[in-house]
């Protein structure tokens, strides 16, 4: 299952703690304003108890001298304090001893419980007390000492309605919790938005990446910014000129690699041309010998000028196979014949065969369908390949020459009858470098140039070898599609092996019965 994004996971970050915080804020708000409202309450009842503690004072000094009071007098200031003060629920007088003295209808028994009444514990100010009713409604109790000089006279209960105090802080809490939630949620937007945005630029840069062409280096277009996305930007566009430089030094490269392999295939066959041409020229410069030895003799001179000229076009025909092969022509698929191709390399090689002994058999039927293919190239790949397999079978073996049509391609086989390729190599022999054969002998640069080339025109090169009995190269292309015939016009040393390189592209095909 697929976790969240980045996007997602920033947002429930950020906003936890902005949760966080703004949960921190409204509490500390709450709080000061709660113990601001309470501490206005305690003010304002202790005002209002003070003043009602006077004239309850004064009641029990006058009674306490004797002086003529009316009868009630403290009940009589209990109702008229509640009727001017409507948030008076209860009032309740006791005397120093804890014994009740006054109260009003509403009074509970008062602060203290009748009996602690006797232990009533000197107070040395006012207290105040936040509370609940049986109801759950708040009251605030104050309970003010009734002191004259250092006598005491008791003390005055006043319990005070607290609900709307509690219904204020209420309310001031909703307020809070809808100020902080939409704070919050604005903020989230935002947040969300603007991530959005950014990485919005993160997903181009991304689809930029997932659209660059490696074969031709082309990197998409980037908007210009200013900030640190654009040097993100920035430095992709520099990433991309230094792969198309790469490619470019790449390519460079693949195409000397590949002149140099020419020139070491072509280096391969030196011996055998050496013999092919010091064979004429021995005979010119015997028939030279022998002009000379009787230059009157015209019949003669005229027999071996004919020998002469008959060499020299031996000679020259050897060259012209070999320039053929080594000059530089135009680079274009179009239709080929593959066994015209295979033939003309035989023409070539041949003689080095028949030098070494080695036998070659031939199977190509005449009615083979055309090849899409670059003809030089393609004998190139041939080339390589019938070397490799006189290398392998040495003198008195065998190698065989096949061509086919199966189902829309073409193919090639070489075989021959050598040692055979170790299992443990086969995976290599692709491998730019690698070789099996003696320093000197190779550059092992052949079947990797060659794989590359038939990978660029559409087929396969396989290989199955089994060590003792042989091995077998298979070349596989695609039929002509008459259609498509293209043609080019620039120079082999100015094109690029198209499309796939050998250096980057490996393919091997076991042999299926193992």
């Amino acid at each position: 299952m697929r976790g969240p994004g980045l996007r997602g996971r920033i947002v429930l970050a950020v906003g936890s703690i902005i949760i966080l915080i703004m949960v921190l804020m409204s509490w500390g708000i709450l709080y000061r304003w709660r113990q601001g409202a309470v501490n206005r309450e305690e003010v304002s009842a202790l005002a209002v108890s003070r003043a009602f503690s006077v004239a309850v004072l004064d009641a029990l000094i006058y009674a306490d001298q004797g002086y003529d009071q009316p009868e009630g007098v403290l009940d009589h200031y209990i109702d008229l304090f509640m009727t001017q003060n409507r948030r008076i629920r209860s009032i309740t007088i006791l005397d120093p001893q804890g014994e009740l003295v006054a109260r009003s209808w509403e009074s509970p028994t008062g602060l203290f419980p009748a009996q602690d009444r006797r232990r009533l514990p000197p107070l040395p100010g006012p207290r105040t007390i936040i509370d609940t009713d049986e109801a759950g409604n708040w009251l605030l109790d104050v309970v003010m000492p009734l002191r004259s000089g250092r006598r005491s006279w008791g003390v005055v209960d006043i319990s005070f309605e607290a609900q709307s105090v509690r219904a204020r802080i209420s309310r001031v809490f909703f307020l809070l919790m809808v100020f902080s939630t939409s704070v919050t949620s604005i903020l989230l937007l935002l947040l969300w938005l603007i991530l959005g945005r950014i990485l919005g630029s993160l997903q181009g840069l991304e689809t930029a990446m997932e659209t660059v062409d490696f074969e031709s280096g082309h990197v998409p277009p980037l908007p210009h910014r200013s900030d640190e996305i654009g040097r993100l930007y920035q430095g992709f566009r520099r990433m991309g000129e230094r792969l198309r430089q790469s490619r470019r030094d790449l390519l460079s490269a693949e195409k000397q690699v590949w002149h140099a392999e020419r020139l070491a295939a072509i280096g391969r066959l030196a011996s055998g041309l050496a013999h092919e041409l010091n064979n004429p020229i021995h005979g010119v410069r015997h028939c030279i010998y022998v002009i000379k030895a009787d230059p009157d003799n015209r019949e003669q001179t005229i027999q071996y000028l004919d020998m002469m000229e008959e060499g020299l076009a031996h000679a020259a025909d050897v060259i012209e196979k070999l320039l053929g092969f080594a000059r530089k022509q135009a680079v274009g698929l179009k239709a080929v014949v593959l066994n015209d191709s295979t033939e003309a390399v035989l023409r070539l090689i041949n003689f080095r065969l028949e030098r070494d002994g080695a036998r070659i058999l031939t199977d190509l039927p005449p009615d083979l369908p055309l090849v899409m293919a670059d003809p030089q190239l393609l004998q190139e790949v041939i080339m390589n390949l019938l070397i490799n397999a006189a290398d392998a079978v040495g003198k008195g073996g065998c190698i065989q020459v096949r061509t086919r049509a199966q189902g829309e391609t073409v193919a090639l086989e070489v075989r021959d009858d050598g040692p055979g390729i170790p299992h443990e190599l086969q995976d290599q022999i692709f491998d730019p470098f690698f070789t099996t054969k003696d320093p000197g002998q190779g550059t092992g640069l052949g079947l990797s140039i060659s794989l590359g080339i038939i990978q660029a025109l559409g087929g396969n090169l396989a290989v199955v070898s089994e060590p003792g009995k042989g091995t077998v190269f298979t070349v596989t292309l695609p039929m002509a599609d008459q259609t498509s015939e293209q043609t080019s016009d620039h120079s082999l040393a100015d094109a690029s092996l198209p499309n796939s390189s050998p250096f980057l592209t490996r393919t091997i095909h076991e042999d299926p019965a193992g």
